[in-house]
């Protein structure tokens, strides 16, 4: 039965990929899926959640210098891959203006910030993005 007192901002907060690190593991093989599958690449359909560690690695990243109006404000923009705990995630680097001080192993942590705003109807969407714990300043 659907909540009808549910609001929108509150549905989406439930998705538990969306705002929360919860991924599945398969009960058969043990493989980690961010975000969830229905299906295992071993065919089972049974899994169990699995919280991501907050904390990982930063396998590979690259930096943007030439963006479009839109991104001026943000500019250099840094994108990279992080391990954590055995599954990797793709996401924005943030609080890293010097991103030539990045490096491949650093370690990362993640955090939610604002992704987008919706300007015709002001709705704010958040979403994970990655740290360097160290920083790069």
């Amino acid at each position: 039965m659907v909540d009808q007192n549910l609001s929108v901002p509150k549905y989406w907060r439930k998705i538990p990929q969306y705002y929360r690190l919860t991924a599945v593991k398969c009960r058969k093989c043990g493989r980690v899926y961010f975000p969830p599958r229905a299906v295992c690449e071993c065919g089972s359909r049974e899994f169990d959640e699995y919280e991501l560690p907050r904390r990982g690695k930063l396998i590979e990243y690259t930096v943007l210098r030439s963006v479009t109006s839109d991104f001026e404000k943000q500019r250099p923009l840094a994108f990279g891959i992080a391990d954590l705990g055995g599954v990797r995630v793709f996401g924005q680097l943030v609080d890293c203006p010097n991103p030539d001080k990045l490096s491949e192993g650093a370690e990362v942590e993640v955090v939610f910030r604002r992704v987008k705003e919706d300007s015709d109807y002001g709705i704010i969407y958040y979403g994970f993005k990655l740290r360097p714990v160290k920083g790069c300043w």
